[in-house]
């Protein structure tokens, strides 16, 4: 399996950090999201956001 954060190859036999291979890389990731590193991008058909 691979890492979504590191991209580092590795055994899935310690579920509890899935689909990262560490709690490090669990971690760093939760980071991005918060600092809006990561974010959704906007909708692809503008007709969803008319009110």
């Amino acid at each position: 399996m691979k890492c979504l954060h590191c991209k580092k190859n590795f055994l899935a036999k310690d579920k509890k950090y899935l689909p990262f291979c560490s709690s490090r890389c669990k971690s760093l990731d939760l980071s991005d999201w918060l600092s809006e590193t990561n974010k959704i991008s906007d909708s692809l058909n503008p007709d969803q956001d008319k009110f």
